[in-house]
C-alpha cells in the first residue's frame, strides 16, 4: 500500500474496532446500537450500485449536494487519473528509479525548469518511484495537499452549498473547504497576492448546468498530484462543473503553468461523480501531526534510519 495516507497503526487499529465499542456500551439484548450505527450512512458504494440508475432532470444553476467521487477512481493513487505515472507494459505498478517520465502512456509536455522541479520532488509511487526513506512529499508531514491536489489525489467525498455571494466545497480528505466567490469580483494579480495553499477563486455560471471556476495564487510548496507533478507561482486551475441531471456531476480540471508546462494539461475530463442521499455523514478523516510522527517513526521511514551495529 502506498504511503500517502499517513496514520499510525494505532489510529487504525482504533478505527477498526471503533464499531464494536460502540455496541458493547450499550445494555445486553438491546438494538439501540445497532439502530445508531444503521442511523449514521457514511459508507459511500461502489461504481456498480450506480449502473443503469434513473435520474430525474438537473435543477438550474444548482450544484448543491454530496457528492460521490471514489466511487470512479477519484483516489488516483498514481497520479492525476488522465496522466498516471506508469509504464504501458506495467498499468499498475511502481517500476520506479526512472528519471523523469517521458515512457509513461501519456507524457506531459514539460518545460526546462519544470522538468528541473519534477526531478526534485521524490515520490512514493509511479515510474520515478524512491524508497520510503528518501520520498519528500509534503503531505507526509501533515502539509495541507492544497488546491489542485485535493482533487487529483483523495478525491473521496465532496459537499457543495451554495449561498448568494459563495459556493462553498467541502472535502472529505484532512476535512478541507474551499469559497468560491460568485460576486463578480476579479482574481487578484498572482504577482501581488500572497501564496494561498488552496488560492483564490471566482466562479460563474456559463449557462443554466455548467458552472466555471478560475483560482490563481496557490502555493509552490504544493504538488499537483500524488506522482510529485510540480507547479510554479504562475499557474492557473480552471474547474468545469457540468451537472448532467439530478444525480450526476461531471468535473474537468485543467491546469496551466507556462513556466513549468509548454502547453495546458487536462487533470481530469468530464469525471463524473454521485449523488449520494441527504443523510449521507461525511466521515472525519484528518491528518493528526502527532500521529503521523508515530507513523513516520514506526513504519514511515525504516530506510533512513542508521542500522544498528
Amino acid at each position: 500500500m502506498p504511503k500517502r495516507c499517513v496514520f499510525s497503526a494505532i489510529l487504525l487499529i482504533v478505527l477498526l474496532s471503533l464499531p464494536r465499542l460502540v455496541h458493547a456500551q450499550n445494555a445486553p439484548g438491546t438494538t439501540e446500537g445497532q439502530a445508531k450505527q444503521q442511523s449514521w450512512n457514511n459508507g459511500p458504494p461502489a461504481k456498480k450500485a450506480y449502473v443503469g440508475k434513473k435520474s430525474a432532470p438537473a435543477p438550474r444553476r444548482n450544484l448543491s449536494g454530496i457528492w460521490n467521487a471514489a466511487a470512479e477512481g477519484g483516489v488516483q493513487p498514481k497520479g492525476v487519473l488522465e496522466h498516471p505515472a506508469l509504464l504501458p507494459d506495467h498499468p499498475q505498478d511502481d517500476i520506479g528509479e526512472q528519471p523523469d517520465e517521458s515512457k509513461i502512456s501519456r507524457p506531459l509536455a514539460y518545460t526546462p525548469l519544470g522538468l528541473a522541479a519534477l526531478k526534485a520532488n521524490k515520490p512514493g509511487v509511479g515510474v520515478r518511484a524512491v524508497g520510503p526513506g528518501l520520498v519528500n512529499d509534503p503531505v507526509d508531514f501533515c502539509d495541507p495537499q492544497g488546491f489542485p491536489r485535493m482533487e487529483l489525489f483523495e478525491f473521496r467525498v465532496l459537499e457543495i452549498a451554495q449561498s448568494k455571494n459563495q459556493v462553498l466545497l467541502l472535502y472529505q480528505f484532512y476535512d478541507n473547504w474551499r469559497v468560491i466567490w460568485t460576486d463578480g469580483r476579479a482574481l487578484p494579480d498572482p504577482k501581488e497576492a500572497e501564496p494561498r495553499w488552496n488560492g483564490y477563486s471566482v466562479g460563474k455560471w456559463v449557462d443554466d448546468y455548467t458552472f466555471v471556476v478560475d483560482t490563481v495564487g496557490m502555493n509552490e510548496k504544493t504538488w499537483l498530484d500524488n506522482a510529485g507533478r510540480p507547479h510554479s507561482g504562475d499557474l492557473t486551475v480552471q474547474e468545469r462543473f457540468h451537472r448532467l441531471d439530478y444525480d450526476t456531476l461531471e468535473l474537468t480540471v485543467t491546469i496551466n503553468d507556462p513556466k513549468f508546462y509548454s502547453q495546458p494539461w487536462q487533470a481530469l475530463n468530464k469525471f463524473v461523480l454521485h449523488r449520494l442521499p441527504d443523510d449521507y455523514d461525511i466521515q472525519e478523516f484528518f491528518c493528526a501531526p502527532s500521529e503521523t510522527a508515530d507513523y513516520n517513526k514506526l513504519i514511515g521511514n525504516p530506510a533512513s534510519e542508521t542500522p544498528q551495529k
